[in-house]
Formats: C-alpha cells, structure tokens, sequence
C-alpha cells in the first residue's frame, strides 16, 4: 500500500494532477530535506534532496569506476610483496577522487575493499587503506586490480569503518552462507558480482524502485538516501551535491538491496517516516561533539563518531570553502 501511495503520488507530480505537492515532510539541517518513503517490501529509501542553488554550487569529482574505465586510475599492491591492509593508488587525472569504504576491488594477491572513506589529489600516488575480502588466497592472479564495480551491503561496510580486518572476513563468511555461495578462498567477489541466486533475489527490488525513481520530481536535486530496513533507519548517507550522488548511486541501491533480502521482515511493520529519519539524524549530533580523525591526507579529512546509538563518517575536502558541507556524511545505526 505504501508503495503503491508513493508512486500515484510521484505520478501524479509527472503529469501535472491539480493538487498534487511534493512530499517534503523533514528537515535534516543545513538546507537538506528528506522526503517521504518510497518502499517495497521489507526496504524503505527516503531521498534527501538540497535547493536547485546549492546542487549547482559543489565541486566535481571522479570516482573509482570512473577512473579505472578512463585509465585514469591504477590500483596494485605495495612494494617488497604486498600488504593485506595496504594498496597503492595512482590517481593521474586532474580532478580529486572521491573513494568510498566499502567498494570492492579484486585481482592482486587477494580481492579487497576499500577501507576509508576519503579523497586522493589529482595526480598523486599514495597507499589507502584497506581489507581482506578474500580470506583464503594470497597468490597473484595478476599484478593490478580491477573494480567489481559493486560496494559491499551496509553491514560488511560498518564492519570495514568502525571494527578490523577479522569482523570484516566474519561478515563476508555469513553472507556467503546466507546467499548458499561457496568457493575455496571465501571471497566476497561472488556476492559482489551477482554471482549465485543474488541477482535473482534483488531482481524485483532493482525493478520497483528504478521505476519509481525515474519519474521522481526532486531527481535533480537527490544527494542522498535514509534507508530503513523493516520499519527501522538503519543508515542515512548523503553527499555535498547531486552530481557525485549520481555517480555513486548506482553502487549504494544494489547494497541496500543486497542488504535487504537476508534481513526478512519478521512480520508486519509500520514503514519508517521522515519524522524518524530526522529524529535519527539528530541523535547522532551528540555522537558528533567527539568525532575523531581516522584518516587525514592533503585533499581530504576524514572524522569518525560514534555512540551506543550511532556510528558515522564525514569526509571534508580540504579545497572546499570552510563552511561547505561534507564531501560525504553518514550515520549508522549501531
């Protein structure tokens, strides 16, 4: 029922019904806005939308997928031998890139993903962290990697930003059994790559919410998602503007879904509002006064914060003027 209000209410936006309004029902601070839900099944995904002014007002970056297919961007192990929580990453282009903890890179000595979220200078080669996502191989396929072009589901992500390598290898474990796939090093690249009955299970998840969000009257201007899993926030994630959103996008839906469907609803459920999701955002201020900083370099400033309500990243660049906002700001639900 919620789904099917959220797309005559989208609809009726599109082809001009008298009476129709935005569904803009929070407001999360600092000129963002949250809009109401659009749902199916057991996810709900409420966009976060800024004003036509700050959307044209942001830097431009290139992110990994970006990068690589323009050859622009080279990753390989470090020297004398490689190290698990280490690989090296030469960004040749102009522009700063935009690197999100989570997303999934493999070849090399063993499959990783990126372990920070941050930004890497134009024209700079550098170390980044990251982890293990291929416990049982530390053999060479080939020299450099290659993005999956995938980010890891929200849980193995948290994993990655705010425990170590071994809660990392354990969450990678339980998705594999949840999804039934099996291989001899344990790598995440099957979950990563489709592989198995996982394109099959996001399937209809993909088709509902691209429909919807083709047609959404705030395209424009989205930066971002407060996702909701069986009535419940569970993480908000927006961006300094729509542009880099856009690019992104694509890997942020398929790990919420990927997320979604090994956590059933265990009966029925209210949907989560954006009254919620900005109560949620404004649970994470207290966290926020204590922040700390998890990885600083000469783009970026990368702050960490948590509590036992919430966990949360924001990555401030460096060349932005003082009071812009995050390159990227986030906020978990422990």
């Amino acid at each position: 029922m919620n789904a099917v209000r959220s797309i005559a209410a989208i609809a009726a936006l599109v082809l001009g019904i008298p009476g129709a309004q935005a569904d803009e029902a929070a407001d999360l601070g600092k000129g963002k806005r949250v809009l109401e839900p659009i749902v199916y099944g057991n996810l709900a995904l409420m966009p976060i939308v800024v004003d036509a002014k700050a959307a044209a007002s942001a830097r431009s970056y290139m992110v990994l997928d970006e990068g690589m297919a323009k050859k622009k961007v080279v990753i390989h192990e470090t020297e004398n031998g490689g190290t698990v929580s280490q690989l090296v990453l030469e960004n040749t282009s102009d522009q700063p890139l935009f690197l999100m903890a989570g997303e999934v890179i493999i070849g090399g000595k063993q499959d990783r993903i990126i372990g920070r979220d941050t930004i890497l200078p134009a024209r700079t080669k550098e170390a980044v962290p990251v982890y293990c996502v291929e416990h049982g191989r530390w053999s060479g396929r080939k020299a450099t990697f290659e993005s999956a072009g995938a980010l890891a589901h929200t849980e193995l992500r948290k994993q990655a930003k705010f425990k170590g390598q071994s809660e990392v290898w354990k969450e990678v474990a339980v998705k594999n059994e949840q999804r039934a796939l099996k291989n001899d090093t344990g790598t995440y690249r099957q979950v990563a790559q489709g592989g198995g009955n996982v394109n099959k299970s996001v399937a209809s998840y993909e088709k509902h919410f691209a429909a919807v969000l083709a047609h959404h009257p705030r395209r424009a201007t989205m930066v971002g998602y407060v996702v909701a899993v069986n009535g419940q926030v569970v993480s908000v994630e927006s961006f300094a503007s729509p542009s880099l959103f856009a690019k992104l996008e694509p890997k942020l839906l398929r790990s919420y879904y990927v997320e979604a469907i090994d956590r059933p609803a265990p009966g029925k459920f209210k949907p989560a509002s954006p009254k919620q999701a900005a109560e949620f955002v404004a649970r994470s201020k207290a966290a926020r006064a204590s922040q700390k900083r998890a990885l600083e370099n000469n783009a970026s400033e990368t702050m960490q914060f948590e509590d036992e309500a919430v966990m949360g990243t924001t990555v401030q660049d460096k060349a932005a003027p003082p009071a812009a906002e995050p390159a990227y700001d986030s906020v978990y639900a422990h």
